[in-house]
């Protein structure tokens, strides 16, 4: 409209992703990764072949997936009042995504990661958290219409508990779906499942890998049969849709109260998984926004964190539709799910 002007932050919905609105509550970290010849021992000093500064975290990781695969996406968190701030915001807007509610903290630093990866492409990784520690409930209750607005709410654990919770209250009571990614693994995640009627029933899905699976049901997730009976506890205690566990290389299962689905993994050669999980968190969004079978969302998800592993970096890797469409395409002749 002539003579109107846009807050910082804030983007347009294109017309084509105004049936598919995502909000992420989470974290923004600033990724140092590292690759090693193997990962350290106790005393010793390494020096790696590589060095990348990529943007990172988990909410960010899942917002940008979501935002290639066509939602139009709303991100809720905190950066520092430094340089990585002025990154993020430059990589949200050159993404489309509305950030208007990604505060700048005046005490902390934006977070920071430092991600290892050996020459198999596994990794570990240090955190350090900062800014993400302060996001909270009043952030949260400020950014009630991009939450009440849109049809998929996206959490993480990298983020106080307490702001996740006035996010899954904010977006239940709104009729939005929640996914609650309890990631990384950590006892605070308990708080959805032990809350009784006003905690569990808050989430429409978990998705979860073996550890996440395994520290919220008690149960050793060492294989498939028993993610399918972490799967089981889990939706027992309340979730009101269903349970997905990620099995790496074996792909993924998901649990609901009628029905069991396991979609195995593609196989990729994988140079850092960095960021894989997210993607498949942010592509479940979308699916779940386009209403797709449980069947093809698994896959669709599964495509999105294969392609993921294939590229170094979290945020350079994670994959736009149209990549997801043709590896999915390509596949197709490929085993079904059982």
């Amino acid at each position: 409209m002539p003579g109107s002007r846009r807050r910082a932050g804030e983007v347009r919905v294109p017309e084509h992703t105004q049936g598919r609105r995502v909000a992420v509550v989470g974290s923004l970290v600033l990724d140092l990764t590292l690759w090693v010849p193997h990962f350290p021992r106790r005393g010793e000093t390494l020096h790696p072949t590589r060095f990348e500064i990529f943007a990172g975290g988990k909410g960010f990781n899942q917002a940008v997936t979501a935002r290639r695969l066509g939602a139009h996406v709303s991100m809720v968190g905190r950066v520092g009042n430094d340089a990585f701030a002025d990154r993020f915001a430059q990589l949200l807007d050159r993404e489309g995504i509305e950030h208007r509610h990604v505060v700048r903290d005046e005490q902390l630093g934006t977070s920071l990661g430092i991600p290892l990866i050996d020459p198999q492409g596994e990794n570990c990784i240090v955190g350090v958290p900062l800014a993400n520690t302060r996001l909270s409930a009043a952030d949260v209750e400020a950014a009630r219409a991009q939450v009440e607005s849109s049809q998929v709410l996206l959490l993480q654990m990298e983020v106080p508990f307490a702001a996740c919770l006035r996010a899954a209250e904010i977006a239940r009571q709104a009729g939005a779906s929640v996914v609650f990614n309890p990631a990384p693994a950590h006892p605070d995640a308990r708080g959805f499942l032990e809350r009784g009627p006003q905690g569990a029933d808050l989430i429409d899905w978990l998705i979860a890998n073996e550890v996440e699976a395994e520290m919220l049901s008690g149960i050793r997730v060492d294989g498939l049969g028993a993610a399918r009976q972490a799967a089981r506890a889990l939706v027992a205690r309340g979730l009101r849709r269903g349970a997905v566990v990620t099995l790496g290389a074996q792909g993924a299962v998901a649990v609901t109260p009628q029905v069991e689905r396991h979609v195995p993994a593609f196989p990729v050669q994988a140079v850092d998984p960095t960021g894989a999980g997210d993607a498949f968190c942010g592509a479940w969004a979308v699916a779940l926004a386009e209403g797709l079978s449980l069947e093809d969302s698994l896959r669709f998800a599964n495509a999105a964190g294969a392609l993921c592993v294939t590229q170094a970096g979290a945020e350079p890797s994670l994959p736009r539709r149209e990549a997801v469409d043709a590896f999915l395409a390509a596949h197709r002749a490929g085993r079904r799910a059982d």
